[in-house]
């Protein structure tokens, strides 16, 4: 059976205070988001919601990763 990769994208700008520290906005934010299993089921629910709708419920899926990144949006 052939494969077929769903990539779900979601970015979210934030406008904070001057002075702000990136690296310990990383060091904090990350792992709160890395902890949050809640938001990567949902995700992979719907995923398999929508794959199952078009093949009839014959889609199984084999993996999913979630990845985040905190950034300057000019980096």
């Amino acid at each position: 059976m052939p494969f077929i990769m769903i990539t779900s994208a979601i970015t979210t700008v934030f406008e904070v205070p001057d002075g702000f520290d990136l690296l310990r906005v990383r060091q904090l934010g990350l792992s709160e988001l890395g902890d949050d299993e809640d938001a990567t089921d949902s995700v992979s629910i719907q995923h398999d919601k929508v794959m199952n709708e078009i093949y009839l419920g014959d889609a199984t899926r084999k993996t999913v990763s979630i990845s985040h990144s905190i950034v300057a949006p000019n980096e």
